[in-house]
């Protein structure tokens, strides 16, 4: 079980800085502004819908549907936490992928907005 809580920590802690990392590769023939200004605006601005909030809410949706199939297969006690560990492991993993994305997307959009050819989305 300490296994599956670590996990979730260190999504929630990849989750924090997603946006800061991301730098889109844009077409170099197009030059609206200033780089890198544009993009640590962007990325603010990302940053502003945290992604640890999916994770948080994928975790917490994780162990009740967990437990609850746990409690539905017959299982009692111990056997049901660890189930809903699981499910809070696995939960909070794929809501930090999704937040990730999400900022990721934000950053994209921002810079394409701003003019630039966004190559990855």
């Amino acid at each position: 079980m300490d296994l599956r809580i670590a996990s979730i920590g260190l999504a929630l802690m990849l989750a924090g800085c997603a946006a800061q990392g991301y730098r889109p590769l844009v077409d170099s023939g197009v030059s609206r502004g200033n780089y890198d200004d544009d993009l640590a605006d962007c990325q603010d601005l990302a940053a502003q819908r945290p992604a640890a909030a999916p994770a948080a809410g994928g975790a917490a949706a994780g162990a009740v549907i967990g437990a609850l199939l746990a409690v539905a297969v017959g299982l009692r006690g111990d056997d049901v936490a660890h189930v809903a560990a699981w499910g809070a492991a696995s939960g909070g993993i794929d809501g930090a992928a999704f937040g990730v994305a999400r900022q990721r997307e934000i950053v994209s959009r921002c810079m394409a907005g701003r003019g630039y050819d966004v190559l990855d989305d």
